[in-house]
């Protein structure tokens, strides 16, 4: 005859598995905002340097592009520890899924239009 009731064990162990996959469910979501945030800049960035925006304009979105990159960078980083301190060792997360752009450098006015701007 099997025992049907939880131990406290049991419980503790339930409770363990539903914070990780929380912990889980909350980077992979926030990486997933900065990824979309990323494909929006880079379209407002391709609008700019077609609209002949400043250069220096464009090289403030640039920056926050870059620094919206960085977070990214971040984020899939503590998804990938997260994973790994959760027994998931075996992660194709860094050359497949949540695929981070790169980085895309200033442009100076004399370059803007010869280079499509980044």
């Amino acid at each position: 005859m099997l025992n049907t009731k939880n131990t406290p064990f049991d419980h503790l162990q339930n409770e363990i598995s539903k914070e990780k996959f929380s912990a889980l469910r909350r980077i992979s979501e926030t990486l997933s905002m900065c990824l979309q945030e990323l494909e929006i800049m880079d379209g407002k960035i391709k609008k700019a340097i077609q609209d002949d925006c400043s250069f220096q304009e464009i090289n403030k979105m640039i920056e926050t592009f870059n620094g919206i990159r960085e977070d990214a960078e971040e984020w899939r980083h503590y998804l990938i520890v997260t994973r790994e301190a959760s027994g998931l060792f075996h992660s194709n997360l860094t050359d497949g899924m949540y695929k981070i752009p790169p980085k895309k450098k200033k442009i100076g006015e004399e370059n803007k239009r010869d280079s499509g701007g980044y």
